[in-house]
């Protein structure tokens, strides 16, 4: 679980560098004042909730700020700033994705905040986990803040449904998976589901199961998309097999079903495993009687990919950057920091949605995620929770190679075309989009 310290730590220790303060230094006696415009892309429930209520909290703190506060559905993002960069319409600080950070400065939207922070970022530090807080480091610069991470592959499963099948835990290997998903089908209960749309969240799902097994989509040494690596077509042969076993939702019900449908499906008992992040189904609920947990999601019985195989990949899904159009620095960095405090990081704590892996060290204090997720705390003091994992892909280009990869994996589970052709056809259109890029 979580994200590698190679591939980020190597980076931290150069932010403070002499230098890289000058210009804050030289503006941080310059109150922070006027509008403020900040977009929000994403959120569970209880969260959209939260961050509108410590906007309020920001704004009382901050007189002199006029915050004008959007909120839009995460899966609309890339849309919404490509639209934002042609009219060039971008607010001062955006909370996104850390997977868009590549194209972000490659578009030169957001600007690097080591530059802005001056002797906050020693805060930032002394509060945040520091494999967190990397993950907004890109080519050696922190370009965002992350306020928590979500990790990808998790199954989540119905503990009953495995007793009754005559299991006492839950599968490890893919070769299981299929045996205990043909097990637990019932005529009107499939044994395991997976999200199947082409939105990003979806992708990035399969992506982590394919990474397991060695795969990747893109390879920066050659500069080339790699869909048709072993790795990814054995992975995407593993949902077409489960939809063949008979193990699954109807295929086209999947194509449209994205993972907050698939929550809801296992909620309500209409299916008894599921693929997700590492929230699970925390964001939604569960009715009282429904007895689940989670697990790490099962791996491949020989990786076939051509890559070292992954243990999960991880992506910040609210990370605050600050626009490089901005015309109000020091209210937009006012805004980062103060979602940089423990009050704002804790966001979760003592509510029942506990849905993320948080960003703040005082977090894993808390006595309510010791209860709701123990094995996230003994992983995290054994030192082990962000071990053998990578950020999710980051490419100028990860949009074009995602949207192939989306419409492969649903002509694949549709059985339009065989998984090896459905993605020999989407490498060849995604190589010749990245190659314009270029």
């Amino acid at each position: 679980m979580g994200i590698t310290r190679r591939r980020f730590m190597s980076t931290a220790a150069g932010l403070a560098a002499a230098g890289v303060l000058t210009w804050a230094s030289s503006r941080q006696a310059r109150a922070a004042t006027g509008p403020l415009s900040v977009w929000k892309f994403g959120g569970t429930p209880r969260e959209v909730e939260f961050w509108a209520k410590q906007n309020d909290q920001f704004t009382a703190d901050h007189k002199g700020v006029e915050l004008q506060y959007s909120y839009f559905n995460g899966q609309v993002r890339r849309q919404k700033i490509q639209a934002a960069l042609q009219t060039r319409q971008l607010p001062d600080v955006m909370v996104g994705f850390g997977q868009d950070v590549p194209e972000l400065v490659n578009f030169k939207a957001i600007r690097p905040l080591e530059a802005l922070a001056g002797n906050k970022l020693a805060g930032w530090r002394d509060r945040m986990v520091p494999e967190i807080l990397n993950s907004g480091i890109y080519d050696g610069k922190l370009y965002g803040l992350p306020v928590y991470v979500d990790m990808a592959p998790f199954l989540a499963y119905n503990i009953d449904a495995l007793k009754e099948a005559g299991f006492d835990r839950p599968p490890r290997t893919w070769f299981e998976l299929r045996d205990y998903a043909k097990k637990l089908t019932k005529p009107d209960r499939p044994g395991f589901a997976f999200p199947a749309t082409t939105s990003p969240g979806d992708i990035n799902i399969f992506e982590a199961v394919a990474y397991a097994n060695g795969g990747r989509i893109y390879d920066p040494a050659t500069n080339k998309v790699t869909l048709t690596d072993r790795g990814i077509v054995d992975a995407l042969q593993l949902y077409v097999d489960l939809v063949k076993d008979g193990s699954t939702p109807t295929p086209a019900s999947m194509a449209e079903t994205n993972f907050r449908d698939t929550a809801q499906l296992f909620a309500q008992g209409r299916v008894a495993m599921w693929v997700a992040f590492s929230w699970l189904n925390t964001p939604w609920g569960t009715p009282d009687n429904l007895n689940w947990t989670g697990a790490a999601f099962p791996r491949p019985d020989k990786p076939s990919g051509s890559f070292p195989p992954v243990s999960a990949l991880m992506d910040p899904s609210a990370i605050l950057f600050i626009s490089a159009n901005t015309k109000h620095p020091e209210a937009a960095l006012e805004y980062v920091d103060f979602w940089s405090q423990d009050q704002q990081l804790g966001l979760w704590d003592g509510d029942p949605e506990f849905s993320r892996i948080p960003a703040g060290k005082a977090a894993w204090q808390s006595p309510d995620l010791a209860k709701r997720w123990p094995n996230w705390i003994e992983a995290y003091k054994a030192g082990t929770l962000f071990s053998g994992a990578e950020a999710m892909p980051r490419f100028v280009g990860v949009t074009q190679v995602e949207t192939a990869l989306g419409a492969a994996i649903q002509e694949a589970i549709l059985g339009r075309r065989p998984a090896a052709d459905a993605l020999a056809n989407a490498q060849a259109i995604a190589q010749q989009q990245i190659n314009g890029l270029r």
